[in-house]
């Protein structure tokens, strides 16, 4: 299977599959890749579960190449999934990859993929062989920090031998360094929405504690280097938003308890340029966003009272050259929605997500109101910008609470969305 350039497309076989009650068997040519003329079986305007596509399938693959290999976290593959975690996505590849858990959720540090011309999941690269592991990493509860990685940083700080990139820190698992491995292997860890891939250089940047830098053609992690020069205090933190400018920039934004935060990070160059104003704060804690070009669209929901009560708002923000370009925060509200219909800050969930919608150029929200989490549709061709219920023809996919993080990637040259399910689910499509 490939690792860089365009899509090949889809097969153009005979065999068309099925298409029973919104489930899609896809048909398939004999390199494995669905046949175009089954795509053809899929109707527009729907929610279609593709079958087959559950992530948790890959246990016996895993299982095969290390045996004895177990997650330790509370909610196994569901970690992978669940546990505050975005996908990154490759729009022209027609692929998308899965990295995350962290914390007491899950201890997989794996990478899976997931091709839409083959409708299926694969290993890009291994979770770590658990059979190494000390009984203080595996009874740690919280697995984004290795104790003995901790301790090797902490020799080397103490030594002023330490250094911001490629030496120790508590963020990867110490075991795995090895000849043929020089850079080891970051901990599993929420990574929030700063998890993407970078079409210029064929590689995977996770920007959450340090920013790691995995190549999709060497299928080994390249690079690990800390935001700051002195360590500990200043790592990239909770609710980060990582996303990229036109020149490969990586500009991240951070909205948790350390921020706000923001940082630029030329990847053709691996340094760190000077920080600069960003959405950080609080104000915006777990926001929604998409992005077209430079242009990053953000969205923070409303919040009717509490500590952060706010009437919701948005903007349109440059990443290319850091400044706003449109903002809002009054509301024209449809189908009997209000700033009431909102949950006060105790009570509201940090994982909002949202996806744009060209053929209706509309945004739909995924977020929670005071009786669940709903879909909304939000549009800024209006002034002020107005928000509605968003129905479908058939059932939507469930959102929970707190991950549902660009969940939803609009695919331009399938016209369609995807939504990445939880691990126990198969993957979802929607033509427009």
């Amino acid at each position: 299977m490939r690792d860089a350039g365009s899509s090949p497309g889809w097969g153009h076989g005979t065999n068309a599959g099925t298409f029973i009650n919104d489930v899609w068997t896809p048909g398939r040519d004999n390199d494995g890749r669905v046949n175009e003329a089954s795509w053809a079986l899929v109707p527009h305007g729907r929610w279609v579960s593709v079958a087959g596509t559950k992530l948790e399938a890959l246990d016996a693959q895993v299982q095969a190449a290390i045996p004895g290999w177990r997650d330790y976290g509370n909610m196994k593959w569901g970690g992978v999934t669940e546990a505050w975690n975005a996908p990154a996505f490759d729009l022209a590849g027609r692929r998308l990859w899965r990295h995350g858990g962290g914390h007491a959720d899950s201890s997989n540090n794996g990478i899976y993929r997931f091709d839409l011309d083959w409708m299926r999941w694969s290993i890009e690269h291994l979770p770590s062989d658990t059979n190494l592991w000390s009984q203080a990493y595996r009874q740690s509860g919280g697995f984004a920090g290795c104790p003995e990685s901790r301790a090797a940083y902490n020799t080397e700080v103490d030594a002023g031998t330490w250094a911001q990139r490629d030496h120790w820190y508590y963020d990867e698992i110490f075991w795995d360094r090895t000849a043929s491995n020089p850079m080891g292997n970051p901990t599993a860890r929420h990574v929030y929405d700063g998890f993407i891939y970078v079409p210029e250089s064929n590689e995977l940047v996770v920007a959450c504690r340090r920013l790691w830098r995995y190549s999709l053609e060497s299928h080994k992690w390249t690079l690990k280097t800390h935001p700051r020069a002195n360590g500990d205090e200043y790592a990239l933190a909770e609710e980060v938003i990582a996303v990229l400018d036109h020149e490969s920039k990586l500009v991240i934004g951070s909205c948790g308890s350390t921020g706000p935060f923001a940082a630029d990070y030329d990847l053709r160059t691996n340094t760190w340029l000077a920080p600069r104003a960003s959405w950080g704060s609080w104000d915006w804690s777990g926001a929604a966003y998409t992005q077209q070009g430079d242009i990053v669209t953000i969205f923070m929901p409303m919040h009717s009272a509490g500590d952060y009560a706010s009437p919701g708002r948005w903007q349109r923000y440059d990443v290319a050259t850091h400044t706003v370009l449109a903002s809002g925060s009054t509301w024209n509200y449809e189908g009997g929605l209000s700033l009431a219909s909102f949950p006060d800050t105790n009570h509201a969930t940090d994982g909002h997500g949202m996806v744009y919608v060209p053929t209706e150029d509309v945004y739909w929200v995924y977020t929670k109101l005071n009786t669940g989490m709903a879909w909304l549709e939000l549009d800024l061709k209006t002034t002020p910008a107005t928000l509605r219920p968003k129905t479908f023809a058939n059932a939507a996919p469930v959102l929970q609470s707190g991950i549902a993080r660009r969940r939803a990637i609009y695919f331009p040259s399938l016209d369609a969305i995807v939504w990445m399910s939880p691990a126990d689910q198969d993957v979802l499509v929607y033509r427009l």
